[in-house]
């Protein structure tokens, strides 16, 4: 690509970024330690807190729709989110964050831009533990 088109693709997201934009601290887990018997087990280091970033969280689908699903034990959210950072965004896939009072969770990055980090995003609910 262009170097000058490079640096206006990222001027463009940097201000699409700018318009709604939210802080986020992403918690990255240390990976699994392998036990003596030959499996592995969840790391006994404690989850890494990242420095805070700018990103903005765009909807994935073009029409609006309600976001819930409708199951016998009741609503369930079905939420089709993106996360979209500058191209330096520091996330790798399985790290964590808040939003709105949720946690969500990287699932997948898009690998082939150069202009700004477009990231897949799952909800995974409130905080189930108290205390």
């Amino acid at each position: 690509m262009n170097p000058v088109e490079l640096l206006m693709r990222q001027r463009n997201t940097k201000e699409f970024r700018e318009a709604d934009r939210f802080d986020v601290v992403f918690v990255r887990k240390a990976a699994p330690e392998k036990s003596p018997a030959g499996g592995y087990r969840p790391s006994s280091e404690p989850p890494t807190e990242l420095e805070c970033q700018p990103v903005r969280i765009v909807h994935n689908t073009r029409r609006y729709k309600n976001g819930l699903v409708n199951a016998e034990s009741g609503d369930i959210p079905n939420t089709d989110y993106l996360l979209l950072g500058s191209h330096t965004l520091d996330v790798e896939v399985n790290d964590t964050f808040k939003w709105r009072g949720d946690n969500y969770k990287i699932t997948g990055i898009h690998p082939f831009r150069e202009e700004s980090t477009l990231c897949s995003i799952e909800f995974d609910g409130p905080d189930n533990r108290h205390g």
